[in-house]
């Protein structure tokens, strides 16, 4: 049986060095999970505006499916980072084909709801834009035949966090770089029929992203296999997998709920705006993937020095985290003040849209550093093992937008619509730090004079 050849690495290295060995093949990785869409987007372009408008119909609810993966994943990676901490081999490798059978099971479950629901769920979303019943039956479509490898999408993400609690990010970035580009080329096949493949349109780019998907799956399984050697699943450790991982994937998914909600607020004012919305979250994602990326090396590395009984050294890994995430924030500051208009000029050249669009971005640019803090602590949490409270204070906070915006729309219009959502991320950045000092996790770290002891 293979012993895990990348146990010890983490904590045995300096923070700054463990965090940034992690965090940059995982930005790259979820900047891949990212280029599936955008090259989904490119091909289905070339079907016309109804299965484009279908897809971008589509995008909350997949956004919503991944980050409910996140329930067996997130816990999956906290739980298997302790253990490795902790030199814990055998309970790792029984915790991580839990991790995998949990993984499949869920994808089901997911992939059922989706089957039953999805057409009234698109029609309700559909209603609230007005009447578009053929993009409905096009979206229906092309939403339950994603949902049907929900179980892959579920399981790739498990498989990519028992590696990284391992301390393995970059095999996972490899993999992905396959799958992008395998997805690129079965797109046009499917969709539009080569050969002894058939015609089929939408439907063609959902089995082109499953597919790929599933041979990445495919690898990645091989891979965990061979590392770790075959265990039967510690079924008692699923209680505390489902603990730290279902509050961070609902914190995910009731995001994208609501910005479900505030769509109608925005889309009052034209489809400009919600162009120029669009625009702002593309050019956001950057740094969103940076926070993220950091988020989730926190949660390993946190893990492990739980894990290996040193709290003092995870609360150091944490401050390195928001202290790293506070630079690049910062740098992202600076870059949409000064290059707004240019950056939603690469997106868009109707100056509507542009104008605003720059609004969007400069308003944006006060709320960056607040963003990152909030998603890196988050990270820290669920690597502690404590993410309840984190998820009341963002589900908290997510819930707050919807009538800040309304209101802020009848004092201010669309400024006052971004001036909620930046005042609703700074609150939650301000409750995470005051959460994440508090916790009795690192009571050991901090002196009873409240100075750090480090």
């Amino acid at each position: 049986m293979q012993s895990p050849t990348h146990s010890a690495a983490l904590t045995d290295l300096p923070l700054q060095t463990a965090l940034l060995r992690l965090a940059i093949p995982l930005t790259g990785t979820m900047a891949l999970e990212t280029a599936f869409n955008f090259v989904n987007g490119y091909w289905v372009g070339r079907l016309g505006t109804s299965s484009l408008a279908a897809v971008n119909m589509c995008s909350f609810s997949i956004w919503m499916m991944m980050a409910l993966t996140g329930t067996i994943s997130t816990g999956s990676n906290a739980v298997i980072s302790r253990s490795v901490g902790a030199r814990r081999h055998e309970e790792s490798r029984a915790v991580a084909w839990l991790s995998v059978v949990a993984a499949l099971i869920w994808g089901a479950i997911l992939s059922l709801l989706a089957s039953h629901y999805a057409q009234p769920y698109l029609r309700w979303q559909a209603g609230q834009l007005g009447d578009l019943e053929s993009v409905v039956q096009a979206a229906t479509l092309y939403l339950q035949t994603i949902f049907l490898f929900a179980p892959i999408f579920c399981l790739n993400e498990v498989l990519a966090a028992i590696l990284r609690a391992q301390s393995d990010a970059v095999t996972p970035l490899k993999v992905y770089t396959f799958g992008v580009l395998l997805n690129f080329a079965l797109d046009p096949i499917f969709m539009f029929g080569w050969g002894p493949f058939p015609k089929m349109g939408l439907a063609g780019a959902a089995y082109a992203s499953g597919l790929s998907f599933a041979l990445m799956a495919t690898l990645l399984l091989a891979l965990v296999g061979y590392r770790m050697g075959w265990a039967l699943p510690r079924v008692r450790a699923l209680g505390e997998i489902l603990r730290i991982g279902f509050p961070s994937s609902i914190t995910g998914a009731f995001f994208c709920f609501i910005y479900i909600l505030i769509t109608p607020t925005v889309a009052a004012y034209g489809p400009s705006a919600l162009a120029a919305l669009g625009v702002g979250h593309r050019v956001e994602s950057f740094s969103y993937l940076v926070s993220h990326g950091l988020a989730l090396a926190s949660i390993t590395l946190v893990g492990q020095h739980l894990g290996a009984g040193n709290p003092k050294q995870a609360f150091r890994a944490a401050w390195e985290a928001c202290r790293l995430v506070s630079y690049f924030m910062l740098l992202s500051t600076v870059v949409l003040v000064a290059g707004a208009e240019p950056l939603a000029r690469v997106f868009s050249d109707d100056p509507e849209v542009v104008e605003r669009a720059t609004l969007y971005l400069q308003w944006m640019s006060l709320a960056q550093w607040a963003t990152g803090l909030a998603v890196v602590l988050e990270g820290v949490m669920a690597g502690a093992g404590r993410p309840l409270l984190t998820m009341v204070v963002s589900t908290s906070s997510a819930a707050s937008r919807w009538p800040a915006t309304t209101w802020g729309s009848k004092a201010w219009g669309l400024s006052g619509i971004w001036s909620a959502l930046v005042i609703a991320r700074w609150i939650e950045a301000f409750l995470c730090i005051v959460v994440f000092l508090k916790s009795s996790v690192w009571r050991s770290a901090i002196d009873r004079k409240g100075q750090d002891s480090l």
